[in-house]
């Protein structure tokens, strides 16, 4: 007798993979939602940043990267962080509080996503190529294999 399928599926997360909605939950346990916050981690802001991150890839990189969307997750991961440190919270100016935030999520995340492509490739590169063995060390001088004696002895 094996676990019972159909409850170990019900306890599944019921996200969609790859679908980024909105983040509902980040003040939980901290702050009350506000009009700021709702837009801020709106599924429509996160698609914004993501291609932000793409074209900020693209651009460091001198078009040598394009890269895909990031983990939905681990954006809201540091969208939330710099919400939390950085959001003023003013009912006034929304739409210039996200650029500023968004702004602030750019700096931080494009050279990371950078950073990780370089290394990525230097990995691919280093495991397609064939590794060589260190050669044994070589004696550099054969004639003279004694110390001289000083003079004071």
């Amino acid at each position: 007798m094996g676990p019972n399928t159909s409850a170990v599926f019900a306890l599944q997360d019921k996200i969609p993979s790859g679908k980024c909605d909105d983040f509902r939950d980040a003040m939980n346990g901290n702050w009350y939602d506000t009009a700021l916050s709702k837009a801020y981690f709106s599924a429509a802001n996160q698609r914004i940043i993501q291609n932000g991150i793409r074209a900020g890839v693209h651009k460091m990189s001198k078009g040598q990267f394009v890269i895909g969307p990031q983990e939905c997750d681990d954006l809201q991961i540091v969208m939330r962080g710099v919400f939390l440190q950085n959001a003023k919270n003013q009912v006034n100016d929304i739409p210039g509080q996200i650029a500023k935030l968004n702004g602030l999520v750019l700096d931080y995340c494009v050279p990371q996503v950078y950073n990780d492509a370089v290394s990525y490739m230097k990995y691919k590169r280093d495991a397609s190529t064939m590794w060589t063995p260190m050669t044994t060390p070589v004696q550099a001088d054969y004639v003279n294999k004694s110390l001289e004696m000083p003079r004071w002895f």
